[in-house]
């Protein structure tokens, strides 16, 4: 699953993910919407954004982890925050990876394989 409420940017991750292959992608433009999404769909990862509104990535984040029904999925926190301080919150919530924008596909295939049991398409 892809979250972003950008629209040129959920186009160039998912355009970064059919190229490695991933073409089931369900997409949603904020948490809540997302969330929403997770109970409806069963998913091998979640890629968020941080910032949305009306329900922020992290905000997604905890609320998977306090179910039961999302707390095993992956997560990589998507976000233009660099701080330390945002690193730890969000690896304090239980994200399992964090990629900072602007990232490339290597970075996003170095998460993707650190956290399920993909390859990239030869």
């Amino acid at each position: 699953m892809l979250v972003e409420d950008i629209p040129a940017m959920r186009l160039l991750v998912r355009q970064m993910l059919r190229s490695l292959g991933i073409n089931e992608i369900i997409e949603a433009n904020d948490g809540s919407t997302a969330l929403q999404s997770l109970r409806e769909n069963s998913v091998d990862l979640v890629l968020s954004d941080w910032n949305m509104i009306p329900m922020t990535g992290f905000q997604l984040l905890m609320a998977m982890r306090d179910d039961p029904e999302t707390a095993h999925i992956p997560f990589i926190m998507i976000t233009g925050e660099h701080s330390m301080e945002h690193v730890k919150r969000a690896r304090a919530a239980g994200v399992n990876g964090y990629l900072i924008k602007p990232f490339g596909l290597d970075m996003l295939t170095r998460q993707l394989t650190k956290l399920v049991r993909w390859r990239p398409a030869a």
